[in-house]
């Protein structure tokens, strides 16, 4: 209908601009206040149409949005929360998949520590929204300066256990107390290659809003937050293909691309949040690598037959 509306509109406006154009170029007296009318009326239709494609382009934008915001309905956001999808997700976390080692990754030193971090199911101050915070490490850091990451860090002898090791953490970094988390428990301790053991602690912090958050500038560089809705739209969904032999999913939203071990534990994660009916098909999805192009060897050099020399 709206098409079809633009369409008429576009066509009078040709017909209109075509007979100013005979108005203009006629050689017979017209009469100037008709012309003047004409021109008016050619003006009104151009600033008419202006509006109109306007007005459809930001209704294609809201559409757009509703259809991410809606993958989630607010009776789904109380469900995920509610005990039995807790224990179901715990029960699965705790029972995660050993990672595939690529063969050509060989161990080495920083396999032998263990850090843990947190996985925090934020809830929107005012809405019924779930996001996942993430924090991007600072430019003083001396190694993944600027990636993103969850909040988290080593585990330290102080430490009584890898919740409270990234309880610690996430109040060092971001000034959350660890009396604003609730905590669900623990995962299943994930075996990297090349970095430490990593335990997920999963946690719900009610009544959110990041202006309560006191950074530690020399530790983070920035705290943000990702909604659930968005990192389930199909637009999010990407891969990163490892030259070592294996590929891990990547999310991407707007400035920001979450690849890498958070990538990998944000995946895992929404597996196990998700139930089935609401794993969209972007997240179901096996990645295979595809072995990279071998080039050939160079042919060996030509030496001529002494023979055959003239």
């Amino acid at each position: 209908m709206i098409l079809q509306l633009l369409y008429c509109l576009h066509h009078f406006w040709f017909c209109l601009n075509k007979l100013c154009r005979k108005l203009f170029v006629c050689k017979t007296p017209i009469n100037i206040m008709s012309l003047a009318t004409a021109h008016l009326a050619r003006q009104r239709m151009q600033r008419l149409l202006r509006t109109t494609m306007c007005h459809l382009s930001a209704s294609a934008t809201v559409a757009t949005e509703r259809t991410d915001s809606q993958l989630l309905t607010p009776d789904d956001y109380a469900a995920l929360l509610s005990p039995e999808q807790q224990k179901r997700c715990m029960e699965k976390m705790r029972n995660l998949p050993a990672f595939p080692r690529p063969k050509s990754l060989t161990p080495n030193g920083r396999e032998n520590l263990s850090a843990s971090v947190l996985i925090a199911l934020c809830q929107e101050r005012g809405t019924d929204e779930i996001s996942l915070l993430y924090t991007r490490r600072s430019r003083h850091l001396r190694s993944h300066s600027f990636q993103i990451s969850f909040p988290g860090g080593k585990r330290d002898e102080s430490d009584a256990s890898y919740v409270d090791c990234a309880l610690r953490e996430t109040e060092e970094e971001i000034g959350l107390p660890r009396e604003r988390i609730q905590v669900w428990g623990e995962a299943r301790p994930l075996y990297l290659p090349r970095t430490s053991a990593i335990v997920p602690v999963v946690g719900v912090v009610a009544d959110f809003h990041i202006s309560e958050l006191r950074l530690n500038w020399e530790e983070v560089e920035e705290v943000f937050c990702i909604p659930l809705h968005t990192l389930m739209a199909p637009k999010a969904a990407r891969h990163t293909q490892f030259r070592s032999g294996y590929s891990g999913p990547v999310f991407v939203v707007d400035q920001y691309r979450i690849w890498g071990i958070t990538g990998y534990l944000t995946h895992l994660f929404l597996h196990c949040l998700l139930p089935p009916s609401l794993l969209p098909d972007s997240l179901k999805t096996n990645i295979k690598f595809v072995r990279p192009f071998k080039i050939p060897p160079k042919p060996g050099h030509h030496h001529s037959d002494p023979s055959m020399a003239s």
